[in-house]
């Protein structure tokens, strides 16, 4: 048996949530995808997912719920596998101080240990976290070949610096390689290392992107990589490059059905930024998933562009077993739709896709944002009377939120909407950050928990049978559909 290269621990930290939210539990499919390729490049790879291991360990923290293993036995885990490299997620900015409480806490086990960070936080924030002592390494953007090329050239002590997308200190200096190699194509990655994931805690949980799922035994998948809109809130518009890039539809279902094979899945929910993008690529996909007669439920929590859709789609998705499709709509102002957030969508195309929808089955969430920079209070009311009035089934109402890496953000920063020391730990989408002259955070996160608690509940009166399907089998109460 060929002996393997070096041992290699990829963890996602315990995870602060505010206390509001729905919890949700799903796979970090980009930590599996980085797992795959360094098993096919021989390493001695385990994911430690410290969230889903310590899911029902909750300790209150303010407004927050710190959920997961405790710090002693995340520290038992890192000692008892011994590895010579440790990845740690820092997918969100909320999650800031976990991600550097996980990096301490491998350096206090072994300082030799060589820790590298990835994920939306560090690659907007890099410099700043490169100056923390028990970081090593920033993986920007796209991470699975940058992590192998990382850590082969350091077991050969080759020369690191001309690695793209890499963040390292070199003789005491911060040095950042900002140009990224993008993969072309995302069909040479081997499927996500699930193997390698508790995937039957995930299933027996049953909290989904979307936690109102149709069956018992839902996960992930995605079938592409990126967006080509612009939209200013959004971190993947810079995240995954300004390249739309799709997987052959025969890999993607030939995954579907390993999925049902090894794992006993009903139901898929996709991850990705704009499943139907590629109209070719996506009809591909239910073209196949039709030809080999795939029978899974499938949803899209992450949101679908409607400037992405036809009728012709739409029929296609009933047939292929999509009962829910997520429209990102955002405002239900024109003009600010497109010049202030950005975003590519004629309003005129929702009300007819949506009907459609509903002739086919297929029930339609609406995510909308409300207190941008720039927006005034009758805006707002725009906003939430369109999602009251125009006929989707639920809605989330989000706040706008600046994350690092968004035009948001700097908007906000060069307005002084925001502390000049903003703690990004406050960015979730519930809580109110944004001051301007037109309003002030606690007016948005009363109206959004308003019509969000005023939309979703009136799905009892205006359709009880899909009210019942959607939130009866989760036993929901109403606090829960505000989610």
């Amino acid at each position: 048996m060929q002996t393997k290269k070096a041992k290699v621990m990829l963890i996602q930290p315990p995870q602060l949530l505010f206390n509001k939210n729905f919890k949700r539990c799903v796979p970090p499919l980009g930590m599996a995808y980085i797992a795959a390729v360094l098993e096919k490049d021989n390493f001695d790879v385990r994911i430690l997912d410290a969230y889903v291991e310590g899911f029902e360990n909750e300790k209150p923290a303010g407004d927050f719920i710190l959920v997961g293993l405790d710090w002693d036995e995340v520290r038992e885990r890192v000692k008892e596998f011994n590895p010579t490299f440790v990845g740690v997620s820092g997918m969100f900015d909320s999650q800031d101080k976990n991600v550097l409480t996980t990096c301490r806490l491998i350096k206090e086990i072994n300082p030799n240990i060589k820790v590298f960070i990835g994920g939306s936080y560090p690659t907007y924030s890099t410099e700043q976290v490169l100056k923390i002592e028990d970081i090593d390494f920033v993986v920007l953007h796209e991470a699975e070949y940058t992590v192998r090329e990382l850590l082969n050239k350091l077991l050969n002590n080759e020369d690191i610096s001309g690695i793209p997308g890499l963040g390292f200190k070199q003789n005491g200096e911060i040095r950042i390689n900002r140009e990224v190699k993008w993969i072309e194509n995302i069909d040479e990655l081997p499927m996500p290392a699930r193997h390698l994931l508790p995937m039957e805690k995930y299933i027996k949980i049953n909290l989904p992107h979307s936690p109102f799922s149709m069956k018992n035994r839902v996960t992930q998948m995605v079938g592409s990589r990126g967006c080509t809109a612009k939209c200013i809130f959004c971190t993947s518009v810079k995240f995954w490059g300004d390249k739309f890039r799709v997987r052959n539809p025969k890999l993607v279902v030939d995954e579907m059905e390993h999925l049902i094979k090894e794992y006993g899945i009903e139901e898929i929910q996709w991850d990705d930024d704009n499943f139907s993008l590629d109209k070719k690529n996506c009809h591909g996909i239910l073209d196949e998933m039709i030809k080999r007669n795939v029978k899974l439920k499938w949803a899209t929590p992450n949101g679908i562009a409607v400037w992405a859709l036809d009728e012709e789609l739409i029929d296609k998705f009933a047939k292929t077993g999509c009962y829910q499709l997520s429209f990102a709509i955002e405002s239900g102002n024109q003009e600010f739709l497109l010049k202030n957030i950005k975003k590519p969508l004629n309003l005129s195309r929702v009300k007819p896709l949506l009907k459609k929808a509903k002739e086919c089955g297929i029930s339609v969430h609406g995510f909308f944002i409300i207190g941008f920079p720039g927006e005034t209070m009758e805006m707002i009311m725009n906003t939430l009377k369109y999602a009251e009035e125009t006929g989707f089934d639920s809605v989330s109402i989000h706040i706008a939120t600046p994350l690092l890496g968004t035009e948001l953000y700097e908007i906000c920063k060069e307005q002084g909407l925001i502390e000049e020391n903003y703690d990004v730990g406050k960015n979730i989408f519930k809580m109110a950050n944004i001051t301007t002259k037109e309003f002030a955070p606690e007016q948005l996160k009363q109206l959004s928990q308003e019509y969000m608690k005023k939309i979703n509940e009136s799905l009892k009166e205006r359709d009880p049978v899909l009210y019942e399907m959607k939130y009866g089998k989760k036993g929901t109460v109403p606090e829960k559909i505000t989610a």
